[in-house]
């Protein structure tokens, strides 16, 4: 088939009534899209505010009142819990809290390892610590079988807390 043929083929697409309606369903389909689109990024933004701590609208509940914990008190109750399952969460979700605190301040790299190596001990007194308590995070997510003691996680989780409060993310 040459291309003479296929554009005589499609042709009828375009001319007469067909043509009419063709375009007036592009025209429908290429709004609609727009408009899912925009309600996508709307979405996002709004989502992207609940995680970052964005207080909401007034007169909106904030999560607290809503009952919802905010990410710290999740690890602190992930960490309290009796199973040891839940203290390697404990870790891995206050190394997700403290990457993304980086993150939002203009660190950038691939890895929190790479924004840790943009940080020097005047901007964070707790570099060492925070390391120190990456390295192990790093041991729970690439050791299958790791399993932390409980004085393990919670020393790293305390030393996640401790950075977090330096950076000014959570109150004494």
């Amino acid at each position: 088939m040459n291309p003479d043929q296929i554009n005589q083929f499609f042709s009828f697409l375009y001319v007469g009534r067909i043509g009419a309606i063709t375009f007036w369903l592009q025209l429908a389909s290429g709004v609609l899209t727009s408009a899912f689109l925009a309600a996508i990024v709307v979405i996002m933004l709004k989502f992207r505010g609940l995680f970052r701590g964005v207080p909401p609208p007034d007169g909106a509940p904030t999560p607290a009142a809503a009952g919802i914990p905010n990410p710290w008190q999740e690890v602190t109750a992930h960490l309290e819990s009796p199973n040891p399952a839940d203290w390697n969460f404990a870790v891995i979700r206050a190394d997700a809290i403290v990457d993304g605190v980086l993150r939002d301040m203009g660190y950038s790299g691939a890895t929190m390892g790479d924004r840790l190596k943009q940080l020097n001990r005047d901007r964070l007194r707790s570099l060492d610590s925070v390391w120190e308590a990456h390295k192990l995070r790093n041991r729970i997510a690439h050791e299958m079988d790791q399993v932390l003691t409980y004085q393990e996680a919670r020393r790293a989780v305390m030393l996640y807390g401790a950075a977090l409060r330096e950076l000014g993310y959570l109150k004494e």
